[in-house]
This record gives structure tokens, C-alpha cells and sequence, in this order.
């Protein structure tokens, strides 16, 4: 019955409404410069219909979820069905809803687990999540477990109850404190109830086990680790909605992302908090330094600004060959062409050289000339982390706790 539900049932109502969009009946939402149109979301039997403020949406809506109930044999849950909108009149969502015979839904509302339309940034938004860790964390269960076993749990808690919305929003710095602080009077309470003795600091007991801490995570990078996940997943051959609407209304993800426009209204609080994730506690890129390329058809790897090569942008290395250089903003691809021979590398300069910097470009062309290209091979983005050379989140979290401690 699963695959008959999910994916058999599931891809009927989206053709439906591909149908539909197809012949004009049904309006979604355009996002971004390339108008990406959004007029479904599904996850298992969970369906969320997208589409303009228009009388003619929801009566289409209306007769496709009838077709849809004809065909498969399904009911819809009218009980457990809503109606939601923004920047809409009160009135014309009573219009929308006895149309559908949905009850009306306030904004925020949860979806799969998570608060939508909330304001992450809010300590008020987080309170979910530090009940369920209050409640995991408490007293009584200090009382009867072993220091070894207060470690063990909270391992487990942190692993388990606030990692949905860590590895979607940013935490606040004082959510942040406050789950720490959870986790020390648990540690050392001893099922206590007043003030409790800390042995040692709590940046010892976030150090791995084989440099004399007990290996339980810094929530805060942790939070940072899993937040980049994301990146690694935009920049990666992964295809899928949710990729187009951020490449429609940011562009494509490359090397600036960490430098969102601050621009009030341009970007989503959710986009913003994405490039911070990217910044370490010194203000530096960790997470773009941690990135490396595999060369392949050289179209989308830009050739003095990306970091294809090991010791940072040739841009920087070669500063005077930049600057005399007419290539400065093309592709790998536009520097060179393919001969009898293999590839070779063509470059416009702006004047001659003279003669004491000649030596700079033989240098500068003996290096380049190293590197190995491949015909008909995408471009492919590594993660600098040997041998699997793939992103993982407990090797972000690595990375980024030797950035913050200067083991760079």
C-alpha cells in the first residue's frame, strides 16, 4: 500500500495540477528572475497547494482534489485540512474557504515539524525545542545515572531532539547559552538542585576525546556544520525545486554566497542567516576555504576568481598578471583551447611584459600547466577532506572548531 499511496497516487494529483497549469486554469506563484513557478509541495500523503489570490485557483483546486478522490479511490480530510494566506483580506479568505470547505489557518503554522512564517531570530521561537531538552535533561535522571551515563544522554539529546531546527535555522545566541547551560548543570548537578561545582570549562568537556575532552558538541557550531549542509547540497549535481526557487531569486551558487546583499527586503531572513553560517567567529570564510574543484569541462570555474588551484586565487598570487590580464572575469574555459595536441592555454594581455617579469610568468605558466583536463567531465565541487573529498557534517564541525581555535 506504501508505494501505491506515495509515489502511484502522489504523482497522479501532480499531474493534475501540471494539467491544469498547462491549460491556464491554475496560477502558482513565480519566484525569482527566472520565474520559477511553484503550485505543489509534497511530502508523503502531506499536499501543499501554492497559487495566486484568484477565485478561478481555488475552483480548479477544488475540482482537481474531486477528480483526484474519483480516480484513486481516496478521501480528503476535510477535518485536518486548512486554508492559509499573506497579504490577503479577511473577507476574501472567507470567500476562499467556503469554497473549499477548509477551516482557516493562522500564520505562522507548523508544517512537517516545522514553524512556518516565525521569526527564528526570537528566543520565544526556540521554546519547543529547550522544553523537550528541559524535560530530557532532568533532574531526576541525574540522580540516577553514572557520570558516564550524563554524558552518554546528553550526546543523545543534542543528536536528536534539536536537530531538525538546527539543521534548518540558526540559533540564537542566547538559545544557544541556554541549552549549554542545560548541559552543565546536568553534567555536574548530580541531580543537585543548587549551585553546582563545574571541574572544568565547558570549551574542555566540546573537545574530542583525543585531545582530553569528552567529545560532546558545541551547540553553536554544531548549529553552523549543519546550516552548510545546505551550500554543500546547492553547489553540488543535486536537482530539485527547492534549487531553482533559491538559483531564481539569488542566482547560482558559486563563491560569493557568504556575501548576501544586506539590503533590507532583498533577502529572506532564512538566506541571510545562511551566508552568516558561513562566517567564523574571526569574520573569515571557513566554509569556502574548506572548498576545492575538480576540473573537468572548465565552464564553471572561473579562472583567476575561484580557488581550482591549492594556495588560494591566482588573482591574489599573481596580483601584476591579474591586473595586466583581459580575462579577468571568464571561465576556465575562455583561457584556452583543445588541439591535436590536448588543451592548450591562450591568454590576452593588456601590454607586454617586461623583461624582469617574464620569470613571474614562466613560473605562473609552469603551474597551470600541471593541472590535467578532461573532455566532456563537468566541473565538480569537493570538499577539501581526504579520501572521500565529500561534505559531511561531522567534518564541517571539525573544520570548523580547528578554524575558531587557530588550527588553521
Amino acid at each position: 500500500m506504501t508505494p501505491f499511496l506515495f509515489l502511484i497516487v502522489a504523482q497522479g494529483l501532480a499531474g493534475l495540477v501540471k494539467e491544469a497549469t498547462r491549460k491556464n486554469l491554475l496560477s502558482g506563484i513565480k519566484v525569482g528572475g527566472k520565474k520559477v513557478d511553484v503550485n505543489l509541495l509534497q511530502f508523503a500523503d502531506d499536499s501543499l497547494f501554492v497559487c495566486e489570490s484568484k477565485v478561478q485557483n481555488f475552483i480548479c483546486i477544488k475540482a482537481i482534489l474531486r477528480c483526484f478522490e474519483l480516480s484513486s479511490g481516496l478521501r480528503i480530510n476535510y477535518h485536518k485540512s486548512k486554508i492559509g494566506a499573506i497579504g490577503v483580506g479577511r473577507y476574501e479568505m472567507n470567500v476562499y474557504s467556503e469554497i473549499l470547505h477548509y477551516s482557516l489557518m493562522n500564520i505562522p503554522f507548523t508544517y512537517l515539524g516545522l514553524p512556518i512564517g516565525g521569526n527564528p531570530s526570537r528566543c520565544s521561537f526556540w521554546e519547543p525545542v529547550l522544553l523537550k531538552v528541559r524535560k530530557k535533561l532532568s533532574v531526576w535522571k541525574g540522580r540516577n545515572l553514572s557520570f558516564a551515563g550524563r554524558v552518554c544522554l546528553l550526546k543523545s539529546v543534542i543528536s536528536a531532539i534539536p536537530l531538525f531546527f538546527l539543521s534548518f535555522f540558526k540559533a540564537p545566541i542566547g538559545v544557544c547559552k541556554e541549552i549549554t547551560k542545560l548541559q552543565i548543570n546536568f553534567l555536574w548537578g548530580w541531580g543537585a538542585e543548587g549551585r553546582k561545582i563545574t571541574w572544568t570549562s565547558w570549551e574542555n568537556i566540546c573537545k574530542a576525546k583525543k585531545e582530553g575532552g569528552l567529545g560532546i558538541r558545541s551547540i553553536e557550531l554544531f548549529n553552523k556544520a549543519l546550516l552548510e549542509k545546505w551550500l554543500w547540497r546547492l553547489g553540488s549535481q543535486e536537482s530539485g525545486l527547492w534549487k531553482d526557487v533559491l538559483e531564481s531569486k539569488y542566482g547560482q551558487w558559486g563563491t560569493t554566497i557568504s556575501y548576501a546583499p544586506n539590503r533590507k527586503g532583498y533577502t529572506s531572513r532564512w538566506w541571510s542567516d545562511l551566508a552568516k553560517a558561513s562566517l567564523s567567529d574571526q569574520g573569515a570564510n571557513w566554509f569556502n576555504q574548506n572548498l576545492g574543484w575538480k576540473v573537468g569541462s572548465r565552464e564553471k570555474i572561473k579562472f583567476w576568481e575561484d580557488e581550482w588551484l591549492t594556495n588560494g586565487q591566482l588573482k591574489t598570487r599573481y596580483e601584476r598578471l591579474y591586473n595586466n590580464s583581459e580575462l579577468k572575469d571568464k571561465y576556465i574555459v575562455s583561457c584556452g583551447s583543445w588541439t591535436m595536441e590536448g588543451w592548450e592555454w591562450k591568454f590576452s594581455w593588456r601590454r607586454d611584459w617586461f623583461e624582469w617579469e617574464k620569470s613571474m610568468v614562466e613560473d605562473f605558466m609552469a603551474i597551470i600547466s600541471q593541472v590535467i583536463l578532461q573532455q566532456e567531465v563537468e566541473d565538480i565541487r569537493i570538499w577539501i577532506d581526504p579520501p572521500s573529498y565529500t561534505f559531511t557534517v561531522k567534518s564541517a564541525y571539525n573544520r570548523l572548531v580547528k578554524h575558531n581555535t587557530g588550527g588553521f
